[in-house]
């Protein structure tokens, strides 16, 4: 795969990240404003990130694996811990907790394609 087409996956990512982001604000009942932020903050980081990797920058592509990977590993703590509130009795959690789920499969799949395409 070509450093524009990473860019360009990188930037779609990050767009994923902001809908995201809002979907889970509107999912919280509009209380949630860090998914609002955060999905707003770091999803248009990323869409930076993949617009100078599209570019040719190349300090962008250890910094996007890295953020990716990073993304990863907090859906997955974050949507572990949704879940759990389900099981012990809050139903108001399934909604983020497959949200939280989806966005871990998505963020794994981008940080796959991430490290299959980096060179040392």
């Amino acid at each position: 795969m070509t450093q524009k087409q990473l860019g360009v996956r990188v930037m779609v990512y990050g767009s994923f990240l902001v809908v995201c982001g809002l979907l889970g604000y509107a999912l919280t009942g509009e209380t949630s404003t860090s998914s609002l932020l955060n999905g707003g903050i770091f999803g248009t980081l990323v869409v930076g990130l993949g617009f100078l990797l599209r570019q040719g920058k190349m300090w962008t592509f250890p910094a996007s694996l890295s953020a990716v990977g990073i993304f990863t590993l907090t859906f997955f703590w974050r949507g572990i811990l949704q879940l759990r509130a389900v099981l012990d009795g809050a139903p108001g959690h399934l909604g983020v907790g497959i949200l939280l789920l989806l966005l871990f499969l998505v963020s794994v799949a981008m940080f796959v394609t991430l490290f299959r395409s980096y060179r040392h």
